[in-house]
């Protein structure tokens, strides 16, 4: 079998250098690559139709509702327009690209919920250019505005911004920029910052400019921000928030009177952000928080006494579960306030409690004093009990991995009561373009021994010469299906098992923290992680359904297993033939030891590759065939 003896040649390996966990920028996106998964933490949305040609002020967006709406404000600008992009693109009643990723996870304390994050991936969430990486990447241009007519002559636009935040700090070189557009539609820079103090956290900063020139001052009238970046991966992040343009302001127009709610709350799990219904029902005491909580901002400069209340909603019936108790605070001027609430059961009575699945929503609303902005004062928190476990809420801030060959790891989790993994899913991250002809192990283990007194772990599943996967126009989540259930019962892992030296990159989430469930082994015995977030990788349970439907699932490569390859041993030449592929096809090769060390690679032409510069000795030859399936063979190198 080769499996079981691919497993004793890589444990019995000396390590050739040393491994260790570490993190990388991601360089794609998972929300972006499936914008429909991505709209459980927003506020209330209106919905219907309409068209808007020009936008009248005020001109307004905290990114805190995807689907603000605009009313009919009189003049030139008596209609009204509805409809609205996925939450993670800019309205397009506002805005006209989608470069921009609107999000509420990447920021670090901002004055209000969601922001616009211009970084190096395009709007599918992969990456703008990795051959000529630095230039311009996201651009965010506002709908023509009209700026003629009456208007005053003191016009300001005013904004928020903060470089880095909990993603990747700009380098020195990179920039963000204000244009605005003039009447003979060129556009000038008005405004332009960099980051001076690399990676120290900043706080978000409020920039106001001018625009009274007579340059401005006509119907259709637009401004956008640019980001000069790294344009190949998700790194140089520029956090945007609470844009203002409007008339009859200055400079010292720097207050609002609005409160808002500022970040996503954590998840009513103690333990993980999801978990399958069938294992949280009937253990909701154990699994609940005793408390919810919720984190707001006063951007006024005088405290304001404001209104809490939340209610638990079965999202699909919108059946009422249970109403908090009413309550009110005095939210400190230009700051931070944390209001708490009780957590509640599911009671049986909940529609769908006896079915497979269940999800519910968290409604939370603020009642501030003579606020201006209703828009961010409500807070739709959607928890979903499916069918996987998962500690990481979806978002891949950074990227893990682990450097040395044979290095292991083993994510822990527990279920409740006896059940079946199916799949695991994995989010692979681009860092330095993909990784898929690298191979790795994927392993679920029932126990592994973490004080290092033995070198006995319990292995329950093993699937080798499995390659990182990279889904285009999903949700950027690859299922690796398991070749058959596994069943568990109480602490089990999964993990893998890398061939290489190479780090293979992970999703890291960094808004979650598990690492005291994540392990990993250099060689020498099991090691707690010490980095704070969480993997992002899942173990699908039972029943075997599919969450996401538009997920990558793995399937057969043709051909798989149909290769021959000959003389075996081999001497100066080895020759393969792919199933009823012609001999004169090109394909991408490379060669292995095992070690997991690239020894050899290139075009194999006419089903030949020369073995005349390797030592003598045992190799793994990978064959890829130009639409991506790939093959896997052995061969002996004789002297």
């Amino acid at each position: 079998m080769p499996r079981i003896w691919l497993l004793l040649v890589v444990v019995s390996l000396a390590f050739s250098s040393q491994a260790q966990e570490i993190l990388r920028s991601n360089k794609n996106n998972t929300a972006l690559a499936n914008p429909v998964q991505s709209q459980n933490q927003w506020a209330l949305n209106r919905s219907g139709t309409g068209i808007r040609d020009t936008l009248c002020l005020p001109f307004f967006d905290d990114f805190s509702n995807p689907r603000r709406w605009l009313g009919a404000q009189g003049g030139p600008c008596n209609d009204t327009v509805y409809p609205t992009n996925p939450a993670v693109y800019p309205n397009n009643l506002l805005w006209c690209d989608r470069g921009a990723y609107i999000n509420a996870t990447y920021p670090d304390n901002p004055p209000s919920y969601g922001v616009a994050t211009l970084d190096g991936l395009n709007s599918n969430g992969k990456p703008y250019n990795e051959s000529a990486p630095y230039g311009p990447a996201d651009t965010l241009t506002s709908k023509p505005i009209f700026l003629g007519g009456t208007l005053s002559d003191s016009i300001f636009l005013s904004f928020f911004y903060q470089p880095g935040g909990r993603g990747d700090s700009p380098e020195t070189q990179d920039s963000l920029l204000l244009q605005f557009r003039r009447s003979d539609s060129s556009w000038v820079t008005v405004w332009q910052t960099i980051n001076s103090d690399g990676a120290i956290p900043d706080p978000f900063r409020l920039a106001m400019v001018n625009a009274t020139s007579p340059d401005y001052q006509y119907d259709g009238f637009q401004f956008r921000f640019r980001n000069y970046a790294n344009r190949s991966g998700n790194n140089d992040h520029w956090h945007i928030d609470y844009i203002l343009l409007d008339e009859d302001r200055d400079r010292g127009d720097t207050l609002f009177r609005d409160v808002s709610f500022s970040e996503p709350p954590p998840s009513m799990l103690k333990r993980y952000h999801s978990m399958p219904w069938k294992q949280f029902k009937n253990a909701q005491t154990g699994a609940l928080r005793n408390t919810m909580e919720a984190r707001v901002y006063n951007l006024f400069n005088t405290a304001n006494n404001t209104n809490f209340q939340d209610s638990l909603i079965e999202t699909s019936s919108g059946s009422l579960i249970g109403l908090t108790a009413s309550e009110s605070a005095a939210i400190p001027a230009q700051g931070y306030y944390t209001y708490f609430h009780d957590n509640q059961e599911v009671p049986g009575s909940t529609p769908g409690f006896e079915e497979d699945s269940l999800s519910l929503t968290w409604r939370l609303r603020l009642r501030p004093s003579g606020d201006i902005d209703a828009f961010n004062d409500t807070l739709l928190v959607q928890q979903n009990f499916y069918n996987y476990f998962a500690y990481d809420d979806g978002s891949a801030e950074k990227a893990y991995g682990l450097i040395g060959t044979g290095a292991r790891l083993a994510y822990r989790f527990e279920a409740t009561e006896p059940d079946s993994i199916y799949a695991v899913y994995i989010h692979w991250a681009f860092v330095t373009g993909g990784l898929g002809d690298k191979f790795f192990s994927l392993l679920v283990f029932q126990d592994i021994d973490t004080t290092g007194a033995t070198d006995n772990d319990s292995i329950l599943y093993q699937e080798d010469f499995l390659v990182p996967k990279y889904p285009d126009s999903v949700n950027g989540w690859w299922i690796y299906n398991l070749e058959q259930p596994v069943p568990v019962n109480g602490i089990f892992y999964i993990g893998w098992l890398q061939s290489q030296e190479d780090i293979l990159n992970v999703g890291f989430d960094q808004n979650t923290v598990s690492n005291n469930q994540l392990y990993y082994d250099l060689g020498d015995s099991w090691i707690q992680s010490s980095l704070f977030g969480s993997v992002m990788m899942r173990p699908q349970t039972g029943p075997n359904y599919r969450v996401y439907p538009t997920l990558g699932v793995q399937e057969p490569a043709p051909y798989r297993n149909d290769i021959r390859i000959w003389p075996n041993p081999a001497s100066e030449m080895l020759y393969f033939q792919i199933g009823t592929e012609p001999g004169s096809r090109s394909y991408r090769y490379q060669i292995h030891d095992l070690t997991g060390r690239l020894c050899s690679h290139g075009i194999a032409s006419g089903g030949e590759i020369s073995t005349s510069a390797l030592n003598p000795g045992m190799y793994f030859l990978q064959i890829t065939h130009p639409n991506g399936p790939t093959w896997v063979s052995r061969f002996v190198r004789t002297p």
